[in-house]
């Protein structure tokens, strides 16, 4: 399902430092159809911080190239996690939420439970015990919005047109205007508007990315003219 990615350093390596993470690396990428993996071994706990600090330059650039930045992070070869690894989760973690993207943590280690329940990271993030589950959980919304980008147009057209018709019947109301009667205008105020909602807050709750910031805006606009209706 994935196909492995080797990621160019950002940062002049040693040779022993080169060899070693050769012979034993201390991450792989890999990305899919609907989401991307990184999985870290049991060698980046004994990496320095400066070679940390590589490997989340080299993450972030892999992440920031995706069309949908969102990714399994499987924790489930480490048997130790130090603060320099916390330092990094966090750092791609804040990378996807700037690009609209998401996360989803792969750990069964009491362990590493334990250091990321002390970081306050457990309430934050989303964490899961096995692979399955994260796969399952990074195929569906509002992760996956593969065939749903199409009904995400539709939703927003729709609601768009719906706030553009509230907003007639809101001009009619107040300039006075001779085109309806008082009560219809006030009709197409509250469907116009009731409609936008609908469609604002599905967007909101079932996309990501511009199409859920065009979600909140809509529900936004149409909440207030029918605010204004209400108020009279």
């Amino acid at each position: 399902m994935f196909a492995n990615i080797t990621a160019g350093p950002h940062r002049r390596l040693t040779r022993e430092t080169a060899d070693r993470m050769t012979e034993s690396p201390a991450y792989q990428f890999h990305t899919g159809k609907r989401f991307a993996v990184v999985e870290f071994f049991q060698p980046m706990a004994t990496c320095r911080w400066s070679e940390i600090e590589q490997i989340g330059d080299e993450l972030k650039s892999e992440i920031g190239s995706l069309s949908n930045p969102v990714f399994l992070l499987d924790l489930s070869r480490l048997e130790f996690m130090g603060s320099s690894i916390v330092a990094l989760i966090v750092r791609l973690w804040k990378c996807t939420q700037e690009l609209g993207g998401g996360m989803v943590v792969v750990n069964s280690s009491a362990m590493i439970k334990e250091v990321l329940d002390i970081a306050g990271l457990t309430r934050v993030w989303t964490i899961v015990d096995t692979r399955d589950e994260a796969e399952k959980m990074l195929s569906s919304p509002p992760y996956y919005s593969g065939g749903q980008s199409r009904t995400a147009y539709l939703l927003a057209v729709l609601g768009w047109v719906a706030a553009a018709g509230a907003a007639f019947g809101t001009a009619v109301q107040k300039r006075g205007l001779d085109v309806v009667d008082a009560e219809t205008a006030q009709l197409i105020v509250f469907g116009g508007g009731g409609a936008a909602a609908v469609c604002g807050l599905i967007s909101l709750l079932s996309t990501r990315g511009a199409w859920r910031l065009l979600g909140l805006l809509l529900l936004i606009i149409a909440g207030s003219m029918i605010g204004v209706a209400v108020a009279g």
